[in-house]
């Protein structure tokens, strides 16, 4: 067994669909079948029951899907505290941030970073907050902007900014005079929203008090993809959430004639924060970080 094959795996194992772990993976189907097959071969079990729609996991598999993620959470600590250690004194600092976080305040967090680590370079990795998490978790990042909240006790967070969602819709809709809208003014219409993947946790809270307020015609974007979920707003004619476009960002697409933002009186709680991995406050680097960010954060979380 080699890690590719144990990720491959994993992610089939948590998605249960080839096409979903090969997007979460960045590759094609193809391969990802091919690995894990091959797998299968050099354990001499199948591990997936593969029908036409659906794929569940065999015994063998469930097995094995309780003890590959403490694997590869050894693996790539393992990897991380050895680069530490070869990197000495002198090694950049690793910042993960969301490319969906609004521009002023991942700049000041950048900033942040440079201020408490003086001398070091700062590097700073893209990512939606699903991917950024488990890399802070691995060790791999000292510490990433992420939409919060998380659910693993071994990461420490702080909460940076809370949103104040627009409604976004075409020019010609018939709500695009409104001063303001409520949640219950969008109860008879299609409402689109970033899929789960963006940051599970987040977006299942969000979607769960949309529809408890009884916005019940809710649908996800296919993919993590802001430029297609405008393309999608504008074809159709559904309503979307988004932040001022005066923000920046993925939001100043939304500064188009094609389309009307009005503010919503009692938008959904949606937070983005700081995170790092708790066991290592000490280390120089993401103290360097935490206490730069704490310093600016001063007066409290933003609202953006």
């Amino acid at each position: 067994m080699d890690v590719q094959q144990l990720r491959c795996f994993l992610a089939v194992a948590e998605e249960l669909h080839f096409g979903r772990a090969a997007e979460r993976l960045h590759m094609t189907a193809s391969p990802v079948s091919r690995i894990v097959k091959e797998l299968e071969r050099e354990l001499g079990a199948p591990l997936f029951v593969r029908g036409y729609h659906q794929v569940e996991l065999t015994p063998a598999g469930r097995a094995l899907a309780a003890r590959v993620p403490p694997l590869l959470d050894q693996l790539e600590r393992a990897r991380a505290e050895v680069r530490l250690i070869a990197a000495g004194e002198q090694r950049a600092v690793h910042l993960g941030g969301s490319h969906f976080a609004p521009p002023l305040v991942l700049d000041t967090v950048v900033d942040c970073a440079e201020k408490g680590n003086p001398g070091r370079p700062v590097e700073v990795t893209l990512a939606p907050s699903a991917d950024l998490l488990p890399a802070v978790s691995r060790g791999e990042l000292d510490a990433a902007l992420v939409h919060l909240p998380v659910d693993d006790p071994a990461v420490a967070s702080l909460s940076l900014a809370s949103y104040r969602f627009l409604v976004v819709m075409r020019r010609d809709d018939p709500l695009a005079g409104s001063p303001a809208l409520s949640v219950a003014d969008l109860a008879d219409r299609n409402v689109v929203l970033m899929p789960l993947s963006l940051q599970p946790l987040a977006m299942q809270r969000m979607r769960d008090d949309l529809i408890s307020r009884g916005l019940l015609r809710l649908r996800m974007l296919a993919g993590v993809d802001s430029a297609m979920l405008a393309a999608h707003v504008r074809r159709t004619g559904d309503l979307t959430f988004s932040l001022d476009p005066s923000t920046g960002g993925s939001a100043r697409m939304y500064d188009d004639p094609a389309f009307a933002v009005v503010p919503l009186t009692d938008f959904p709680q949606f937070r983005l924060g700081l995170v790092w991995l708790a066991e290592r406050a000490a280390d120089p680097v993401v103290r360097g970080v935490v206490e730069a960010v704490r310093t600016a954060w001063a007066d409290g979380e933003w609202e953006i």
